[in-house]
């Protein structure tokens, strides 16, 4: 939903955009001083606009971080796992994270110890410590590798692979041996929590400063949009 929202909101800011830079066009080809005092009220409430969404971006980023990590841990304890009774897309998020950031676990491989996911592994048999993902793995995004048509042809095809669904381990013995020195190399061993935080907060600056540097630029298209509203009237005047 939060992602949702945030999509549709910067499509209707690039359409805000898209609408100003027309009348910006316009003012430049017929100098009418009805259509430049419509081009600097469009951008005024343009800045408004952005300096809002600004706000409730880096507002919903709080909100997002704030108690993640109790819900995290919960979410993890009860809900991780590969079966139909688990919580699939927050254990497919959770994978991604532990492929992307080569992370392990909320605070370190440790999380998984007596959760559901680890029960049923013991139940089942297959003994596994940790999910795959925590594994240093030997097979790696290939998406955006290769020849430009080889790229290309992958994303018409849809042939992209997603190693956090098919994980293939370098050493997946190795990698769930219990004793930290028989799977040191092998296994991922920082939690991903630090990790995920940090880039959220990083991707929401990043966010805030392209807001700035576009605000920028419309005050100055203000202000010189005041100063040829002002020469259009002295040579009507003239």
């Amino acid at each position: 939903m939060t992602i949702n929202l945030i999509a549709y909101s910067l499509l209707g800011l690039g359409l805000m955009v898209l609408t100003v830079g027309f009348f910006g066009c316009r003012v430049a080809l017929h100098g009418n001083q009805c259509i430049l005092a419509t081009y600097i009220s469009m951008l005024v409430a343009l800045i408004v606009t952005e300096t809002v969404t600004a706000a409730v971006g880096g507002l919903m980023t709080f909100r997002m971080v704030s108690g993640l990590e109790e819900r995290l841990i919960g979410k993890l304890a009860q809900d991780y796992g590969h079966e139909p009774t688990s919580d699939i897309p927050f254990s497919h998020s959770l994978d991604f994270a532990q492929y992307k950031f080569n992370c392990c676990g909320i605070h370190g491989y440790g999380d998984y110890n007596g959760t559901a996911w680890w029960r049923d592994a013991q139940i089942s048999g297959n003994r596994r410590q940790v999910p795959l993902t925590c594994c240093v793995l030997k097979n790696t995004e290939e998406s955006n590798t290769g020849s430009p048509m080889s790229v290309v042809s992958r994303v018409l095809h849809k042939h992209t692979e997603k190693p956090w669904l098919n994980p293939k381990p370098k050493d997946e013995i190795a990698c769930q041996v219990e004793d930290k020195e028989g799977h040191d190399g092998y296994r991922h061993k920082e939690g991903c929590l630090d990790k995920v935080t940090n880039w959220l907060q990083c991707e929401s600056f990043t966010l805030v400063l392209l807001g700035m540097a576009m605000a920028g630029i419309q005050i100055f298209g203000i202000i010189t949009s005041a100063f040829l509203c002002r020469t259009i009237r002295d040579m009507q005047v003239d």
